[in-house]
């Protein structure tokens, strides 16, 4: 699913009155809702977007942006069941949404379900694939799919997302960084010492340990 910018509409044949009139304001509020509770995610007031993000999603499910911003103040309000819930509504909704996929595979590692994580990624990869690669958030498919690998021990899988990731966005410290453990772990010191120095060099201070210990 290719992101778009929201656009007010205005005029859409939904709803009319008897005399044949278009209902503007039923359509407009659930907008309306969305764009107040994109302020309060901006001024910090999370609680109050996510009430007027689920009375937007109630007048109008088909909003993408609302879940959107659903995920944004879930997060802060740690209210991780009730955007579990509507992440997967709104996939059934958005079929082949990689970024809904994406999120959803965040919400279940942050609760150590590695395995659901790595499913919903898995899918979040393959949608990018047909939806195009130029979407700013695609390496963080491979990235955090590769840090589950990583949190399962599953270093030789977790290699190959660590380097698309990479192609994808070179200049990341934290990818080289956790290749270099992963490298490290399948017996490759070399070219863990060369990702772990590439990670220092990009500011990445937490592999100055790796590299005292293992890179003289």
């Amino acid at each position: 699913m290719r992101r778009i910018t929201l656009l007010l509409v205005a005029l859409v044949s939904v709803a009319k009155f008897a005399v044949g009139q278009v209902d503007v304001s039923a359509i407009n509020k659930p907008v309306e809702l969305l764009q107040e509770a994109n302020k309060d995610i901006e001024n910090g007031d999370y609680q109050d977007a996510v009430q007027k993000l689920i009375a937007a999603n109630r007048l109008n499910p088909k909003l993408r942006e609302v879940y959107l911003s659903l995920n944004v103040a879930c997060s802060h309000t740690n209210q991780i069941s009730l955007l579990k819930d509507y992440l997967i509504k709104a996939k059934k909704i958005f079929e082949e949404d990689d970024e809904l996929c994406y999120y959803l595979g965040n919400l279940y590692q942050n609760q150590k379900k590695y395995t659901e994580a790595v499913k919903e990624y898995s899918l979040a990869i393959d949608y990018s694939k047909k939806n195009g690669e130029d979407y700013e958030l695609v390496y963080a498919y491979y990235l955090n799919r590769g840090n589950c690998y990583l949190k399962q021990n599953e270093f030789a899988k977790a290699i190959p997302d660590y380097t698309y990731s990479l192609k994808l966005n070179k200049d990341n410290g934290a990818i080289y960084a956790n290749r270099g453990i992963a490298y490290f772990q399948t017996g490759k010191r070399k070219e863990a010492c060369v990702d772990w120095r590439k990670a220092k060099s990009l500011g990445v201070t937490s592999v100055n340990a790796y590299i005292n210990r293992y890179c003289r």
